[in-house]
């Protein structure tokens, strides 16, 4: 494997981190149970929502890239402004899509701290280097940026393999809900 290299996301590859993020988050059962069944449509929309997302609410958005291509995506937010979701992108969405994104979004905001943390929302990796070590390679770089700061993190899963893998970094479960009918995980990780 090339090195690997972790760098902050520039303007001008925020589309192509989209897209990686709609190819790994489409066929995800929550975002089944939200936008449909994985087509290219529901990719678009997607895609549109994560572009939305890094471009204009707060954050710092990091990359895995390997011989300059984007293999994983992190958005990290700190607390409070880790659940602040735009109305704007909601009016690009049909009505029941609002809808069941609403409810998912507000499940998410009920379990989130009420204290200081960072925040990881999301975390994707391109699917075909997906058990590759791509992901732990953000987490690592994440979790030596929040004990540096001596902080807590928090994140959020439908995807019971993710449980396994966060637990490695120090996360442990600390709420489950159904959303849309499908188990979600609640994770934190506290301060060192």
């Amino acid at each position: 494997m090339d090195k690997i290299k972790i760098e902050p996301l520039r303007s001008s590859e925020v589309v192509e981190a989209s897209v990686l993020l709609s190819r790994t988050f489409s066929p995800l059962p929550l975002a089944c149970a939200v936008f449909g069944d994985p087509s290219e449509e529901q990719r678009r929309l997607i895609e549109a929502g994560f572009k939305h997302i890094i471009e204009k609410l707060p954050g710092k958005v990091l990359l895995a890239k390997e011989n300059d291509q984007i293999i994983g995506v992190m958005r990290i937010v700190e607390w409070p402004n880790c659940q602040k979701s735009s109305a704007q992108v909601l009016k690009l969405l049909p009505e029941e899509i609002t809808l069941r994104l609403g409810k998912w979004r507000s499940i998410w905001a009920e379990h989130d701290p009420r204290k200081l943390h960072w925040h990881i929302d999301p975390l994707g990796v391109l699917p075909k280097r997906q058990g590759k070590g791509v992901g732990s390679l953000l987490l690592e770089h994440f979790c030596g940026y929040v004990d540096k700061l001596k902080q807590a993190a928090y994140l959020e899963t439908d995807v019971s393999r993710n449980v396994r893998l966060y637990k490695r970094f120090g996360f442990k479960v600390v709420g489950e809900a159904p959303v849309l009918a499908v188990p979600n995980w609640f994770m934190w990780r506290p301060s060192s």
